[in-house]
């Protein structure tokens, strides 16, 4: 037996190191070819930490349906002043985290709803001063938010942190396969899985090409999940052999309004319920820092939109999306998560009702018509409702932090 494995060895041996040589040698050969996708820039970058963020000092100038301004970032890739860890004595500070709604490119800085929030709050409640500081990168879902919380966002010292949630996506973006394409990959979000009932609080990286992990996690595959999601950004290889294993990309791409009405497909609950257990365990950890924590909801415009129709419009409506019949609440998921986040003890603003009557009463529109954001007055309207809000569910004085 020992004579037949040193006669074997040798040859698995040299199997094994000619395979070696073989993969060296592809990825040597697979650099010298282009990049699977094509390069953009957009002001963004890949993170091995949240999948993409907002590259440091970026500046361009950005039309966005007819309204051009100057866009910049800060140090951090926020588009945001600077600001110090540090936090100042007597400042009371707010952490607004989000996705495109809150970064809001699509405005000047100083039209942005948290730079109009911070304004209004020093007018109002001196002498203390107070700072609102933006976390917030267009794509992010709950799962990035709550990385940026942990791993850049707490270095801030919020007494606030106040977690602004877009109906229009942020289910859909805390699901397994999230990515953008930048620098000519794909950069794939970290996400988190729901384990034994439970949700796991260490992320996982996504890994092209194997099945992504949502409501059942094998033992071990946590350890190969992430080995394999951190070897694709820097093996070219991997990379270019992603577009083969596109079928793999996203396990499920479910449209919004399905959100709309009570779910009936499980992978619709299964996005619910990881988005309540990532807004619990981010309501969990900014609590175990000694801060305040809330909620913001945001609707899409084409909800504002359908609240204002009348029969004969929604009808046309219908004809072209059949599905939107068995919508008979306009806010069901905002009353779902006003009322089950309210139950764990998380305070909730929904900003739709403040919303929608405003473009009937005022004739001015808060979103942009085709790209869909807030405009300038969309920002004022959120950070005028926003400070009406606070001081009557939170004393607005600075912490011990």
């Amino acid at each position: 037996m020992k004579k037949l494995l040193y006669l074997i060895l040798p040859n698995i041996l040299l199997a094994l190191v000619g395979c070696g040589m073989a993969l060296i040698s592809l990825e040597i050969g697979t650099r010298l070819l282009p990049m699977p996708y094509p390069t953009t820039d957009g002001g963004l970058i890949c993170s091995d930490q949240f999948g993409w963020r907002g590259k440091p000092n970026y500046e361009a100038t950005l039309t966005i349906d007819g309204y051009t301004h100057q866009f910049k970032h800060n140090g951090a890739g926020m588009h945001d002043q600077d600001h110090a860890l540090a936090k100042p004595k007597n400042n009371f500070r707010i952490l607004m985290l989000g996705d495109s709604f809150v970064r809001a490119a699509h405005v000047a800085e100083a039209e942005t709803a948290h730079q109009i929030l911070e304004n209004i709050l020093n007018e109002r409640h001196q002498p203390t001063h107070f700072e609102v500081i933006s976390g917030a990168v267009s794509g992010w879902g709950t799962g990035q938010e709550l990385l940026y919380y942990r791993n850049e966002g707490r270095q801030y010292q919020p007494d606030l942190v106040l977690l602004m949630f877009y109906i229009g996506n942020d289910f859909n973006d805390n699901l397994p396969g999230k990515a953008l394409t930048l620098e000519g990959k794909n950069c794939y979000a970290p996400y988190f899985a729901i384990c034994a009932g439970q949700l796991e609080t260490s992320p996982w990286d996504y890994a092209p090409g194997l099945p992504a992990v949502l409501n059942s996690c094998p033992y071990g595959s946590h350890t190969l999940y992430n080995a394999l999601g951190q070897l694709y950004p820097s093996a070219r290889l991997y990379t270019q052999l992603e577009p083969l294993m596109a079928q793999y990309a996203r396990p499920v791409n479910l449209d919004y309004y399905y959100f709309y009405f009570p779910p009936k497909e499980p992978k619709i609950e299964e996005a619910w319920q990881l988005t309540f257990a990532l807004i619990k365990q981010l309501h969990h950890e900014v609590s175990q820092d000694g801060a305040k924590f809330a909620v913001g909801l945001i609707s899409p415009a084409d909800v504002i939109a359908f609240t204002q129709m009348n029969d004969r419009q929604r009808e046309s409506l219908y004809q072209k999306i059949p599905d939107l019949r068995q919508i008979n609440q306009v806010d069901f998921p905002n009353q779902r998560l006003t009322q089950t986040l309210t139950a764990e003890n998380i305070k909730v603003l929904d900003l739709l009702p403040s919303f929608s009557p405003s473009i009937t009463a005022t004739a001015e529109p808060l979103y942009f018509p085709s790209d869909r954001h807030w405009n300038v007055a969309g920002h004022r309207r959120a950070a005028e409702v926003i400070a009406d809000w606070l001081p009557s569910h939170y004393e607005l004085k600075p912490g011990k932090r």
